[in-house]
């Protein structure tokens, strides 16, 4: 891990800042290794900017666009007929450090919890690469595409938990983002746009109604 930002030898390095010295700022932060000036933290009494709030991993990728990919998955695999081999790969996941085993078949987990979508991110690849063996002809290219573009995300996801990152680090996470964008067409027939999950609500409450009357 790389050491934590001094920020306030920062905030009296630019307090003590003196033109004559430094043709500018950001001189004086380049020579103590820092790529910024002053932002909206360096005045803030008694606070640490690398100790205030983080990125939420949970809800901002693993119940949103985790949960959202898992969503066009489970169309993918109902136009293939493989639904019931996921659950079959799911059941069958061993004990394991830090991983709790599935008391429930995939397909009957409604709401997801926090713990559960997790451990989906750790052997989701391996639970679909078993879902979709021996593929057909006709379905083999469609398949290792579906698995390259949910390693990609599980790649990405496992990487945005490391506690620093260097430039390689961040052009591993943008080079699977760019795989996952390049390869989800594969899902695009399984996603539903606002209006059209609108339209659907409106003709079953009207079917609800005239079964009804």
């Amino acid at each position: 891990m790389y050491e934590t930002g001094n920020y306030m030898l920062y905030r009296e390095k630019a307090l003590r800042h003196e033109p004559a010295e430094e043709a500018s700022i950001a001189e004086c932060w380049q020579r103590l290794g820092v790529k910024i000036g002053k932002n909206v933290f360096t005045g803030l009494y008694r606070v640490s900017p690398a100790d205030l709030h983080k990125p939420d991993l949970l809800h901002n990728i693993y119940l949103g666009l985790f949960n959202h990919m898992m969503e066009w998955v489970k169309g993918f695999l109902k136009k293939h007929i493989r639904q019931q081999a996921l659950d079959n790969a799911w059941k069958e996941i061993p004990p394991y450090p830090r991983f709790s085993v599935p008391k429930k078949a995939y397909c009957q987990i409604r709401q997801w919890q926090g713990k559960e979508i997790r451990n989906l991110g750790r052997c989701i690849p391996a639970i679909l690469a078993s879902a979709l063996r021996n593929p057909y002809s006709s379905q083999y290219q469609d398949f290792q595409s579906a698995l390259k573009r949910v390693s990609a995300l599980v790649d990405f996801t496992l990487m945005a938990q490391y506690r620093s990152h260097t430039p390689d680090t961040l052009s591993y996470m943008d080079s699977y983002l760019q795989i996952f964008h390049r390869t989800k067409d594969i899902f695009l027939k399984f996603l539903t746009s606002k209006a059209t999950r609108t339209q659907a609500n409106r003709q079953d409450r009207e079917l609800r109604e005239l079964i009804a009357d």
